[in-house]
């Protein structure tokens, strides 16, 4: 796979992802994905569990953003890196929140994701989630 190539899994993810459609993200993900925290190094293992991880980031998490900025992008034919200003609504906009997405695949779809954000934006991006991600 190319990096335009990549580029455009990236695409047709983040799409699914700003569109809510939980099928559609689901879709762009390998069947065994993997979501991870760092530093707080938790992970997230399995296509019911990420389903849930994104059915309770749909629902809770995004109501909450107010804005997102992008900082810096750096792509090649196996991953892409994303850096962003995140800003939240009330109760959470007392700060612009950093947050740095790692991205790889395998084969034609994504891996899935390494997330590092601090824990209390892990918390708030997890929802209810959150506890069934691991220490590792």
């Amino acid at each position: 796979m190319s990096a335009d190539k990549m580029r455009e899994l990236m695409k047709a993810h983040s799409t699914c992802e700003t569109n809510t459609d939980l099928q559609g993200t689901m879709n762009t993900l390998v069947e065994n994905p993997v979501y991870e925290f760092h530093p707080a190094r938790l992970r997230l293992e399995g296509r019911e569990k990420v389903e849930r991880f994104y059915r309770e980031h749909f629902d809770s998490f995004f109501p909450l953003i107010s804005s997102h900025e992008p900082v810096s992008e750096c792509w090649d034919s196996h991953s892409a890196c994303l850096e962003y200003d995140l800003r939240l609504r009330a109760p959470h906009d007392s700060q612009v929140y950093r947050i740095m997405v790692v991205l790889t695949r395998e084969g034609q779809l994504l891996a899935g994701e390494r997330f590092y954000v601090c824990e209390e934006l892990a918390r708030l991006m997890a929802g209810a989630s959150f506890d069934e991600f691991v220490k590792f």
